[in-house]
């Protein structure tokens, strides 16, 4: 991902990103990114609830921190994040979460380890729209509002969020006016509408007016496999 636009927080600005990306996004490639020059890393999307219920268990043999879930939650302990002190400084967890009660007892158990938080407002899949997260977030602007709200509010920490594009032009930027309103940090924009996957081209040349209608950091997203389409991408934009 590349970043274009107006305003300064975490040094968004400027940025050449490594995106939220399921089974992807994990402790090894955001190490990696980070030794290749990335000046953000983010991780995969984690769902909130799961998160909450989590206990932080530091393991100085690998020199990791470690989010399990409790055996009697689940059955048995799973991970739902590793983390290390090298990349907390530059890790922006990405929260999956439909409420902001939930998303602050989540960003509360995690503060310590990360650098911010982005709200997954964009996942089509089955699974986050059915639990009102991800894309479903987008037709309730004011649930997202009330997330960023809360969590400024309550912690440190900058807040961004990822979000779609939406049917119009008008509708896309008047979301991201109501997020800036709402005092986000900086807004990913992927450049697909719902309904479209990776198959489908992403929309680049759309992010250019988008950018200027905002005073935020503008992230872009979408097809952007290397560092100078990501360079070329800002400078287009």
């Amino acid at each position: 991902m590349s970043v274009a636009g107006g305003g300064a927080a975490l040094s968004y600005m400027d940025s050449m990103v490594l995106a939220p990306m399921v089974r992807v996004s994990n402790l090894p490639l955001r190490l990696l990114a980070l030794d290749y020059g990335a000046d953000l890393v983010w991780s995969e999307e984690i769902v909130a609830q799961k998160l909450a219920a989590c206990d932080r268990v530091v393991n100085e043999e690998i020199g990791t921190v470690e989010y399990w879930t409790r055996p009697e939650l689940e059955g048995s302990r799973t991970k739902a994040l590793f983390t290390t002190a090298r990349e907390r400084e530059k890790l922006v967890l990405q929260l999956g979460v439909g409420d902001a009660a939930t998303a602050l007892s989540a960003a509360q158990v995690v503060a310590r380890d990360v650098a911010a938080f982005d709200i997954n407002c964009g996942c089509p899949k089955h699974f986050s729209l059915s639990g009102g997260m991800g894309a479903a977030l987008l037709k309730r602007p004011e649930t997202i509002a009330d997330i960023v709200k809360t969590l400024k509010r309550n912690l440190p920490l900058p807040v961004s969020c990822k979000i779609r594009l939406l049917d119009t032009e008008e509708q896309t930027v008047s979301l991201m006016q109501t997020l800036e309103k709402a005092g986000v940090d900086a807004l990913s924009v992927h450049c697909r509408y719902v309904p479209q996957r990776s198959r489908t081209p992403a929309h680049q040349h759309m992010l250019g007016p988008l950018v200027r209608c905002v005073g935020v950091p503008v992230i872009g997203n979408g097809d952007v496999k290397t560092y100078r389409e990501g360079r070329e991408w800002v400078q287009s934009s």
